[in-house]
């Protein structure tokens, strides 16, 4: 399985190999020459620059679909609101609208206290 690699930390790294490699032209590595290395470094750094600018645009587009995520969200709590309000809170028409009606929720329980028998209060 291959590894992500890290964009940035091979961007650094591979502009310490440029300089080291621009004063030794002549090495290459079987058929790789400065040139082709230059070629692949340059793309990879315009790629890195492409994807930040559209990361920028990206942050905007979801920023925009989380306020009409919201604004729809408050549409539908004001539906069932006028649902309740219409029909009543017990009605088939307020459960249709994705709510709990009244006589389908479970009766309230009273929390015990966790002592039996509490002490005497004596008057001194």
């Amino acid at each position: 399985m291959a590894r992500i690699a890290s964009i940035k930390a091979t961007l650094n790294d591979a502009g310490g190999v440029r300089t080291v490699w621009e004063a030794h032209p002549g090495f290459t590595m079987g058929s790789v020459s400065l040139n082709d290395f230059i070629a692949v470094h340059d793309a990879v750094d315009e790629l890195d620059k492409d994807c930040a600018k559209k990361d920028v645009e990206l942050t905007g587009v979801k920023a925009n679909r989380d306020d009409k995520a919201r604004h729809l969200g408050e549409l539908i709590t004001r539906f069932r609101s006028g649902m309740r309000s219409t029909y009543g809170p017990d009605s088939p028409e307020y459960e249709q609208a994705g709510c709990t009606r009244a006589s389908a929720r479970k009766p309230p329980t009273r929390k015990g206290s966790s002592v039996s028998n509490p002490p005497a209060v004596t008057g001194a």
